[in-house]
């Protein structure tokens, strides 16, 4: 292949290069014509003796210099002018003749490239100062040009400085041409786009990488996966996607702020880069969820082991601010060709992956599996219908007899959600926790707050039917998400309804749990002293499951502790076991404070009588009865 003469670029030296005010070279001949003219007929005239012709012709000579003399000036001038006018537009100038491969250069491309003088020995020296990646596409442009494929030259490309650095250059210009057509001169400028180019780069960078850590983000992503499952394909092995989420990461930010949580990220983000090889890839997806790509697998047992290395790397104890902080992650893995041949399908499945070992406590390595999408449909399907349970009138309230010990006298009720479904009943701990994570509990629990003090109402009525004015209905205990109290106004809600109904604050009790005070920003503990102080009972429910039962315990304003089935269930078949002794613990303790204690969960009569030997106040449960419809209700404690 023939080589082409490339060109040299400069700026406007104190010398325009060659071709510089060839547009007005043609004003010089007259004067400098007129000027030979004379001279030789003067030297006619003295050689022929003809006086007054030797004066005529040298006062010619005088005018002819004169407008030389002018003419030069003008040149000048216009030639300062340029060079003025390219110092200011920080270029420089060039020539080139295609034929004679004559160059001319200036000393602005001796400044960009950091030499005092010219360099190069031969205009081919040029080509190999070109960044190898721009020879090609530099050279297309030149010929393009020479051949007339193009109205002008122009090209960006990097050229090799004394520094041993590449700087980015653009030149421009056109060729001069012949009758034929053929090129015999081409000039033009040349500008320093390195600063220009740095910034783009910047800019590239900064549209696919995270800011915070660093990562690929998912831009990124999008290009890289679908040329990873490319190469996969074309040798013939394996590929792997894994979507990497950190366990209850939220209550780090929510506890401890957001900028504590960004430098933990960061330091996550260290720690997956250093576990992986560096032909894969990790994306931060966003939040606290990261993507890694494996390439070149052979065995599906390959992704599994890397997803183990990045839940051991996690698990290790972070120091920021003299703090340690533990986490853990949930890993979900889709594999190429098995789980999906596209980057969509993989992504998704193993995001599936992923959330099926979040919803089993998390701290694991998922692979996907058929199961876990007809799972996920029907979790999307239950949410689904959630949203439409309001609506069409399908929740429902049962209630749950509390009863005293001592005397068998009914104290209260417990109104238990209820979700029919079209005739089929949804279990509550099916669709609760959907509720909570999908923040339809809040409207729901409004729901349940409204029905449950309406109902209080109506057996207030019935009861004093059936018994006299002075007869006391059971009091209904109604259950509050922690959710309900993160925007407020829970007590206002509350105490309003009451007064709706004419009912004093002391008819019903409210049943929290521990997480209500998780949330620090929701003024959580405000609500509940608001509500204690108007007269309505406070009940910490599951007591003794919670991570600090006994500071929480000293916190809220409560009247009862319920203590968990979990610890009921055991009493009877080890009496002096643990479960007996941690709730022995309870009532001792919350006797001490004051507070009466509610046993959940007591299904047989040796559960009973152990605790009323033990001095538990009331119970509620199957021994004495499942949560009833009201109807049911009333006709079997108020018929």
């Amino acid at each position: 292949m023939p080589q082409i003469l490339p060109l040299i670029l400069g700026t406007a030296d104190s010398t325009p290069p060659q071709g510089v005010g060839l547009h007005r070279s043609w004003h010089s001949w007259p004067p400098l014509l007129l000027l030979a003219a004379c001279i030789s007929a003067g030297l006619a005239a003295v050689y022929v003796e003809q006086p007054w012709l030797s004066w005529l012709t040298f006062l010619a000579c005088g005018v002819a210099a004169v407008c030389s003399v002018r003419e030069i000036v003008i040149l000048r001038r216009a030639a300062r002018a340029y060079e003025l006018a390219m110092e200011g537009a920080h270029d420089g100038m060039w020539t080139w003749n295609p034929l004679s491969k004559e160059l001319t250069a200036g000393q602005r491309l001796h400044a960009i490239l950091g030499y005092g003088e010219n360099f190069l020995m031969n205009t081919h020296a040029w080509l190999t100062l070109v960044h190898p990646e721009d020879t090609a596409r530099y050279n297309r442009a030149v010929s393009e040009h020479l051949k007339g494929l193009t109205p002008h030259f122009y090209c960006e490309y990097r050229v090799r400085a004394k520094s041993g650095e590449y700087r980015w250059i653009a030149s421009r210009g056109i060729a001069v041409r012949d009758a034929r057509g053929v090129a015999t001169l081409m000039a033009g400028s040349v500008t320093d786009i390195t600063e220009r180019k740095l910034h783009e780069e910047r800019m590239r960078y900064l549209a696919h990488h995270d800011q915070l850590t660093g990562l690929p983000n998912r831009l990124l992503l999008a290009d890289r996966l679908p040329q990873a499952l490319t190469r996969a394909k074309r040798q013939q092995s394996r590929a792997a996607v894994l979507f990497v989420d950190l366990d209850r990461f939220k209550n780090i930010n929510d506890s401890l702020g957001h900028n504590q949580g960004d430098r933990l990220l960061q330091s996550v983000a260290r720690r997956l880069q250093e576990c992986l090889r560096q032909s894969d890839t990790i994306v931060r997806q966003g939040g606290d969820e990261f993507i890694v790509i494996l390439e070149d697998l052979q065995l599906p047992e390959q992704a599994g082991q890397i997803g183990a290395k990045l839940l051991e790397t996690l698990a290790s104890p972070y120091r920021e601010d003299g703090y340690d902080f533990f986490l853990t992650a949930s890993i979900g893995i889709a594999l190429y060709p098995e789980d999906g041949d596209d980057a969509d399908t993989l992504l998704r499945n193993a995001d599936t992956a992923m959330y099926e070992g979040k919803s089993s406590g998390g701290n694991t390595v998922r692979f996907y599996t058929g199961r876990m999408n007809e799972r996920l449909q029907s979790r999307v399907s239950l949410e689904n219908g959630l949203r439409r349970a309001l609506e069409r009138d399908e929740l429902q309230l049962h209630y749950q007899p509390q009863i005293d010990l001592a005397s068998g006298r009914l104290l209260g009720a417990e109104a238990l959600l209820r979700w029919n479904d079209g005739g089929r009943l949804i279990p509550p701990d099916q669709f609760i926790p959907v509720a909570e994570e999908t923040g339809l509990i809040v409207p729901i629990g409004l729901w349940v707050l409204d029905t449950a003090i309406a109902r209080a109402a109506a057996w207030r009525r019935h009861w004093q039917l059936r018994q006299g004015m002075g007869a006391t209905p059971p009091r209904i205990a109604i259950n509050l998400s922690a959710r309900q109290f993160w925007g407020g106004g829970i007590a206002e809600h509350v105490l309003l309804r009451l007064e709706r109904e004419g009912l004093p604050p002391s008819t019903i009790e409210l049943e929290v749990t521990e997480s209500v005070l998780l949330r620090q920003e929701a003024d959580c503990l405000e609500e509940l002293r608001r509500l204690r102080e108007a007269g309505v009972g406070l009940a910490l429910d599951d007591f003794g499951t919670g991570y600090s039962s006994l500071s929480y315990l000293r916190l809220l304003p409560i009247d009862t502790l319920k203590i968990d089935k979990s610890f009921i269930f055991p009493l009877d078949e080890d009496q002096d076991g643990e479960a007996a002794a941690i709730v022995r613990a309870i009532l001792a303790m919350a006797h001490t404070l004051g507070h009466k204690v509610v046993a959940e969960g007591v299904e047989r009569q040796t559960q009973l009588e152990l605790l009323r030997t033990m001095g538990c106040d009331s119970f509620q449960g199957y021994l004495e009865s499942r949560p009833l419809p009201p109807e049911a209700f009333l006709q079997r404690y108020c018929p």
